[in-house]
């Protein structure tokens, strides 16, 4: 029969005889009530009596044991109530290539994000093998991961020499490696994540900005005659939608007659309400009129994930110009910096579906109209009452103002605003240091000077 006894450390002791040996078990934490202890003293019991009779074990009991955590699991084991756990497969026989698809196929996420992530799989792969044990990839192999990226793993003809991606594209590619790793850490199949220390916040890269002008886009509208590429580039310019959103719009969401319409994304929020602007208006009209009869989609040639920057580069070329970086992104950028220009961010964010923030971080751009702008009217501040007088500028060593020939003081000029009292020019070193003018002030020692300047201003401006 067991006994239970409380520790020191407020938890329980249990007493059982086992094989005509007296154990103590240590249930732990978990238990801190007497009826609890009670409860597993009886399944010692039972368990230890079914082991030394050789009957079956109680469904109960076989539950409980089963649930022990291993190091209780194997108390039991060294007493011989219960066979030891088969140790999990090793760690080191997961690999890299078969975690990262395990991952990808867990879940449910939008083709885009498993797209993103078969793009790291394909370059963890390549850096590190598909059969590499994912246990011993370390910090400093994640770092020099990143390394390659930046400067090896793009894709490029043979013969040509060795590029790397952007740096926010690396940073992407990190951040989902990171992720990948993340789930192993969850999993228990690695203790840390190699990646834990990797910089993947994205931040805006003003060397890839690229103000598009309005003419441009309407020399690229008029270099093509599909009529779904026309409407595309006007939904990205004049609208300022991304890419995959060209493609997504639909006719029922377009209400030309109250200039508005509503903005379908793959991005949250997944609807927005956009105004018709004035410059997309005529575009608009024109895809409505040259569209099928019945169709739903204002686009049906491209599909949401279809790539589409080969061709638009055609376009480009076709009208006679040159590719800007991140051509469509660009265009609504574009868009953006012009809005922001004029309209309230609060209110353009919206429009344009994303926030305040990454509108300044990613899309804003600065505009030299703007800079004009502020040459020619400022502020719009108006200045009143002008100062008189010209400023004193502090002089500099070889630089002191001249003492007037006639002494330093000059008669008060009521037409110029100053006061009845004495006029100096004066320079004194100030006892911080430097040079300080000090119009009122005498070259004279501070503590007595100051009474003789009090005297002679009285004598010259009253006559006492």
């Amino acid at each position: 029969m067991a006994s239970i006894k409380r520790t020191k450390s407020d938890t329980f002791e249990i007493r059982v005889v086992i094989g005509g040996q007296r154990r103590s078990y240590y249930p732990g934490a978990k238990v801190r009530t007497e009826t609890q202890a009670s409860d597993v003293a009886d399944k010692l019991d039972r368990l230890a009596y079914s082991v030394e009779n050789d009957e079956a074990k109680p469904k109960h009991v076989v539950a409980w044991v089963k649930a022990l955590p291993d190091r209780q699991h194997n108390r039991l084991a060294d007493w011989g109530l219960v066979e030891r756990r088969k140790p999990k497969r090793p760690e080191a026989e997961i690999t890299l290539g078969k975690w990262c698809t395990a991952y990808i196929n867990r879940g449910n996420r939008a083709e885009s994000t498993n797209g993103q992530l078969e793009d790291v799989q394909r370059n963890l792969v390549a850096f590190f093998g598909s059969d590499r044990k994912i246990t011993t990839i370390t910090e400093a192999d994640a770092e020099d991961f990143r390394v390659w990226l930046e400067t090896e793993a793009r894709e490029v003809p043979q013969g040509k020499p060795k590029a790397g991606l952007a740096k926010n594209t690396v940073r992407r590619r990190v951040g989902r490696a990171r992720e990948i790793f993340n789930r192993a850490v969850r999993d228990k199949v690695i203790a840390a994540n190699p990646f834990a220390k990797e910089t993947v916040t994205v931040s805006g890269n003003p060397e890839r900005q690229f103000f598009v002008d309005a003419s441009w886009i309407e020399r690229c509208i008029a270099a093509t005659d599909c009529e779904d590429w026309k409407i595309m580039l006007a939904f990205a310019r004049y609208a300022g939608m991304r890419s995959h959103e060209t493609r997504l719009q639909r006719w029922s969401d377009i209400d030309l007659p109250n200039r508005k319409m509503i903005v379908r994304s793959n991005k949250n929020p997944p609807t927005r309400v956009c105004p018709i602007f004035p410059e997309l208006l005529p575009h608009l009209m024109r895809a409505k009129e040259m569209a099928p009869d019945g169709a739903e989609l204002v686009v049906t040639r491209y599909r949401p994930e279809q790539g589409i920057s080969e061709t638009f580069r055609k376009i480009v070329k076709r009208a006679g110009l040159t590719i800007w970086p991140k051509p469509m992104q660009n265009l609504r950028a574009t868009r953006e910096t012009e809005l922001i220009a004029l309209y309230p961010i609060k209110d353009v964010s919206s429009w344009l579906g994303n926030s305040a923030p990454i509108a300044m971080k990613h899309y804003a751009m600065q505009m030299k109209s703007s800079f004009d702008r502020a040459v020619q009217h400022g502020a719009g501040v108006a200045v009143r009452n002008p100062p008189q007088n010209p400023p004193h500028f502090a002089a500099t060593e070889g630089n002191f103002q001249q003492q007037e020939e006639s002494g330093n003081f000059q008669e008060p000029n009521e037409n110029r605003g100053e006061s009845p009292s004495v006029v100096l020019s004066g320079v004194r070193r100030s006892t911080e240091g430097g040079t300080r003018t000090l119009t009122g002030l005498l070259q004279l020692d501070f503590e007595s000077g100051a009474r003789d300047l009090q005297n002679l201003s009285r004598e010259r401006v009253y006559g006492n």
